[in-house]
């Protein structure tokens, strides 16, 4: 039988899976520093954000994202779930079909489905859209959510909500990071879980 729900599009990382957090601790336990969530409040832009933190803190040194990928490659399984995350996708499904697309690097595939099937009794499809390591004939997330039917992305970056509304789709950017910032006009912000299912309760299907 044909899925005739509406289908929301969501993002992994800092939408469902808390990589802020793991970024964080692992940087405090590489350069043996305390850096809270208040240092990364800095407004800044998405790619490069966490290597502008650590430069301003004489950690630039020490700290390196691609040694993050690497040393978290197979611990990715274990990157803990944000709150509210499990509930609010259950709620969703009931009313909606839902869909997870990333920008992870492909190389993380399998990686990704494994947390996926850890944290989610349903097997949710993934999609791996453009990133900065992407093939340049990789899709951008406006692009595969238009692909896929999508009418609504949820999404930290403002650049993939941008994507999303560019192609006429409804972009939610979630959560209250420092690299959200000039967010155009017609993008919803919800900066929690709560949020995004008040958002969507009552809407018609």
């Amino acid at each position: 039988m044909t899925d005739t729900r509406t289908v929301i599009g969501i993002d992994i990382d800092d939408v469902l899976a808390d990589t802020h957090l793991t970024t964080r601790l692992w940087a405090n336990k590489v350069s043996g520093v305390e850096l809270t969530d208040e240092h990364y409040s800095g407004v800044g832009d998405y790619w490069g954000y966490y290597e502008r933190i650590w430069e301003a803190h004489d950690l630039q040194d020490v700290l390196n994202h691609d040694d993050f990928e690497t040393d978290i490659a197979e611990d990715r399984v274990s990157i803990p779930l944000l709150a509210g995350a499990s509930f609010a996708v259950k709620e969703l499904q009931k009313k909606y079909k839902v869909v997870l697309i990333t920008s992870r690097y492909i190389g993380l595939e399998d990686i990704t489905r494994r947390w996926i099937a850890e944290h989610f009794d349903d097997q949710l499809e993934i999609y791996f859209a453009k990133n900065d390591r992407s093939d340049q004939t990789a899709k951008s997330k406006g692009e595969l959510s238009i692909e896929l039917g999508v009418s609504y992305l949820i999404d930290d970056s403002v650049g993939h909500c941008t994507s999303a509304l560019e192609h006429g789709i409804q972009a939610i950017l979630f959560g209250d990071k420092g690299w959200q910032h000039s967010v155009p006009d017609g993008i919803v912000r919800c900066a929690d879980w709560p949020a995004v299912l008040e958002y969507f309760d009552g809407r018609a299907q």
